[in-house]
Order: structure tokens, then sequence, then C-alpha cells
């Protein structure tokens, strides 16, 4: 009979062992992509780069709004007159207020928040194609484990028609009604088939580490997935132009426009004069608190009449930048239209492809079928019964191939548009 305190040991092991534990069931492409998100520190440092931009943008608004500052001063101020051999001392005290507004500056204030601005979409362009491209990794490595999987069930399936097929020649041979060469065939193939399924098992572990690699994992346990390879259909509809403008690499160009364009306002800012209302207020004595009052009100007005050349090569130079960044943006564009272009025909071919390999492997299994038969009733050579045989083995491998390429064809038309399948993590 257990004691009650034994009973209370063994109830806190069996809570700690199924804490511990939990039994982990396969991912969907969903968990990896939720999981991805919120780990990968690739995406977590243009998210924060994005920040920054924000914040520096509202940071150039300072400019345009007035500036005020208080200030207090006390102190003494010793005076030794070296003739005489006297020495004066005086006490002094201040404090006030004082606001600035700058009025008019030729546009530079208003090309600062500008530039900000340009910074700021660059910035959310290149967070895009990073949730682009973590999407692809997310969703290739993916597909390469759900294809490990497969083709692993695919290897020992094979291996077993290939043991079938030897020991049924084997049976011939031995009966007198094969010949020796037949059966050191299928022997061979019988072997080179239980290869297959140690080298898929290989692959299978390759493909749990790299995506655990992308999901930020660090441990190394043997990830299983959950889903199936199979392509969406091809959009037939496709506006290659419109979709090139809303690629990240379209947006991270046109930002860089307009930044440039900010920039070449900001030179020619240096043409024009600077205007600046002031107002301050304070109090001043020896003692403190103070009780002189002063007060100023005004304003400046400031024009740079010769600075050596500087800013005409400064607006040189800004022009220059932005023809350098209207080129830029054209040749991205040409190159974008390219990319999706070559990216929905690789999708096309693949999905298009994968519906061809479909129909042999249907053709071949029915055709494996009746040779089998016909051979089992001498009515087919064994070199023809062999070639069959290996015909099927190829489009079973053939069509597990081509799914998985069909998949990671359309990851890379979504990718080529800049689309992530990420959730919004913020």
């Amino acid at each position: 009979m257990m004691n009650p305190r034994m009973k209370r040991v063994l109830f806190a092991l069996l809570c700690v062992t199924a804490t511990a534990a939990p039994a982990a069931g396969p991912l969907t492409l969903e968990d990896c992509l939720a999981e991805a998100a919120a780990n990968n520190p690739d995406l977590a440092a243009a998210r924060a780069s994005v920040e920054k931009a924000r914040y520096d943008r509202r940071a150039s608004y300072g400019d345009l709004l007035p500036q005020v500052s208080a200030s207090a001063e006390a102190g003494r101020n010793r005076t030794e007159t070296g003739t005489s051999g006297s020495n004066t001392t005086r006490d002094s005290a201040s404090y006030g207020i004082s606001a600035s507004q700058s009025l008019f500056t030729g546009g530079r204030n208003r090309a600062a928040v500008d530039q900000a601005s340009a910074n700021l979409q660059g910035a959310e362009a290149d967070l895009a194609a990073a949730r682009a491209g973590l999407s692809y990794d997310v969703r290739k490595a993916f597909a390469d484990l759900l294809y490990a999987q497969e083709q692993i069930e695919l290897a020992r399936t094979i291996a077993a028609r290939r043991a079938e097929n030897r020991d049924l020649i084997q049976l011939r041979y031995e009966g007198g009604r094969e010949n020796k060469g037949a059966f050191l065939l299928t022997d061979a193939a019988a072997r080179d088939a239980q290869f297959g399924v140690s080298q898929a098992g290989r692959y299978l572990r390759v493909a749990q580490r790299q995506l655990a690699r992308v999901l930020g994992r660090s441990e190394t346990e043997r990830i299983q997935v959950a889903g199936e390879l199979r392509a969406a259909p091809v959009p037939s509809d496709a506006d290659l132009a419109a979709l090139g403008l809303e690629t990240p690499e379209h947006r991270k160009a046109a930002a860089q426009v307009r930044a440039a364009q900010a920039g070449l306002a900001s030179a020619k800012s240096q043409y024009f004069p600077e205007l600046s209302a002031r107002a301050s207020a304070s109090r001043t004595g020896e003692d403190w608190m103070p009780e002189q009052d002063e007060w100023f009100l005004g304003l400046s007005l400031s024009f740079p009449f010769f600075q050596g050349g500087k800013n005409v090569m400064n607006v040189r130079g800004a022009g220059a930048e932005v023809r350098r960044t209207e080129s830029n943006l054209k040749a991205a564009d040409e190159e974008q239209v390219l990319a999706l272009e070559k990216a929905l025909a690789d999708y096309a071919d693949a999905v298009e492809q994968t519906a061809v390999r479909a129909k042999y492997l249907e053709a071949q299994g029915v055709r494996a079928q009746v040779a089998r038969t016909q051979y089992a009733s001498g009515l087919l050579s064994f070199e023809d019964w062999d070639r069959i045989e290996n015909d099927l083995i190829s489009s079973q491998k053939d069509d597990l191939a081509g799914r998985r390429a069909a998949v990671l064809a359309e990851a890379a038309w979504d990718q080529a548009q800049g689309a992530s399948r990420l959730p919004d993590t913020r």
C-alpha cells in the first residue's frame, strides 16, 4: 500500500513530465510563417529602421515650429587693476525666456520634411522587401520539408516494389524460367532502392534543420509539417506594368527620387534670404532675485552674398543626384517588369508541367499493372517488363519533383511582386 507522501511525490513527477514534454504536432504553413515573423532578426531590424525613420520625420517638423528656451544665471565677477592695485568685485544674476520663429528660409525647412518623408517611404519599401524575402524563404523551406516527407514514403514504396520484383525473378531463375543476368539486375535495383530510402532519410534531416534555421530555432528537434504540394492556379489577367509599380524595388527607387528632389530644393534655398522673428524677456541685477526688466522683440534678416561658389556647386551636385535617381527609377521599373514576366512564365510552365506529369504517372501505373500480368503469363519479355517498371518509378519521382517545383515557382512569383504571407506582427 503506497503511503500518502509517496502518492504526492509521484503525482508531482507526473505533472512535471507532462509540462516539460508536451506533444508537438506537425506545423502548418501558417504556423511557420507566424513563427518566422516573430523571431526573424532581419525582419526585426527592418521594422526598427522604419520606426527610426518615422521619428526622424516627426523631428523634421521641429524647424517649422517656434523655438522656446529659458535660461538662468548667477555669478560673481572680480576685476583687478594692475596700476592702482585695487580690486572690484561685482555680483550679477539674470533669468529669462526667449522665443524665435523662422518665417522664411527659401524652402529649406519644408525640404527637410520632404526628405525625411522620402526616407520613411524608402524604409517602408525595405521592410516590404524583407517581408517578401522571408515569406519566400519560409515557403521554400516548408515545401522542401514537405517534399522530403513524401519522398521518403515514396522511396519506401519503391524499395518494397523492387524487393517484390527481385523475389519474383529469383523464383523464376531458380525454376529455370529466367536467366541469371535478370536476377542480378533486379537484385541491384532492389539494393539501389534501399539506398534511395537511406538517402531520402538524410535529405529529410537536412530539410528539417533548414526549416528550423528559417524559423529562428536553435534546437535540433525533428520538425514535422502538414500540408500538400499543390500550387494555386496561375493568374490569367496579370497587369505586369501595374504590378511593377507596387513592388518594393519601385517604391524604394521612387523614394530616392523624392529625397533627391528635396535635396535639390534645400540646396537652392541658399540663394534666398532668411527671415526670422525673435522675442525675449528677462530680469537682471546684482542680487537674486533680480528685478530689472529687459525685453526684446524684433526681426532678423540675413542674406549670403558670397560663399566662395559653394552654393552653386551644391545646387549642381544636387541636380546631378536627381538625374541619377530618376535614371535608376526608370531602369528599376524596366527590370521589375522583366522579372515579373519571367517569374510568371516559370510559374505557368511549372503548373502546366505538373498536370502533364500527373497524366504520365496515371498512364504508367496502368501500363505497369498490365505489364506485370503479361510477364507473369509469359507474354512479355523481361527486358520490356523491366523497362516499364523503370518508367513507372521515374514517373513517380518526376511527379513529386514537379509538384514541389510548381509550389516554389508560385512562391517566387509572389516574391517578385513583393507579396508576403507573413502575419502583420507590429
